[in-house]
């Protein structure tokens, strides 16, 4: 018989239904939902997603109406801005679609989708990660191949602790195809060697006015 899964919310013990994938399984399909300015919206999958062909970040919050919901969608934001063009990055969360539209404007996120397991959780269902009372969704990280495998999981055990987010983005990072990675540490390289000739260049121009001077 399998053992309830549980998070906790500071300290006091909630179940989670189904079970999470385990690493190197296929990714279960969902249904997600959004609703965008001039659009109707509708359900987003796997498929959907995973049809660009690039491996594929799914960041997972109870709300952006809470704190570390809030501080979780604009990390993974700041971190996502090198490599965003090589991969698809998803913020799942509870809220309805419209919530998440006005958060992604406010907080001016570039980088992450926002998606809603509002409807019938079945996200949540999916990849284990629903409470089963009140029927939103746990915080976690799953990273997915291009191929849909999973590849990285994280269900975070105290619901207002933040994830791992270095090792998530190692992950993600690793299944990048090897002129990505090579783009982004040369383009790293080049913001290194400029900033260290900013002050030399200006160092130059301060002597030179010295020896007009004088």
């Amino acid at each position: 018989m399998t053992a309830t899964r549980v998070i906790t919310f500071l300290g006091e013990e909630y179940a989670l239904l189904g079970e999470a994938p385990a690493v190197g399984s296929p990714a279960p399909d969902f249904r997600l939902w959004y609703f965008n300015k001039g659009e109707e919206g509708g359900p987003f999958g796997r498929d959907d997603l995973l049809e660009r062909g690039k491996p594929l970040l799914l960041s997972v919050i109870t709300s952006v109406d809470t704190p570390v919901g809030k501080i979780q969608a604009r990390k993974f934001d700041r971190l996502l801005r090198r490599v965003h063009g090589d991969v698809t990055a998803v913020l799942v969360s509870s809220d309805l679609p419209f919530t998440l539209n006005r958060f992604k404007e406010t907080e001016k996120l570039k980088h992450l989708i926002g998606l809603s397991d509002y409807y019938d959780r079945s996200f949540g269902r999916a990849f284990g990660v629903v409470i089963e009372e009140p029927l939103v969704l746990a915080r976690a990280v799953f990273v997915i191949d291009a191929f849909g495998l999973v590849r990285y999981k994280e269900v975070i055990p105290e619901i207002t602790t933040e994830p791992d987010y270095a090792t998530a983005m190692a992950v993600l990072t690793m299944l990048l195809p090897e002129k990505s990675v090579r783009r982004q540490a040369g383009g790293a390289r080049k913001r290194r060697t400029a900033t260290r000739k900013r002050p030399a260049a200006r160092s130059k121009k301060k002597a030179g006015a010295g020896r007009r001077r004088r």
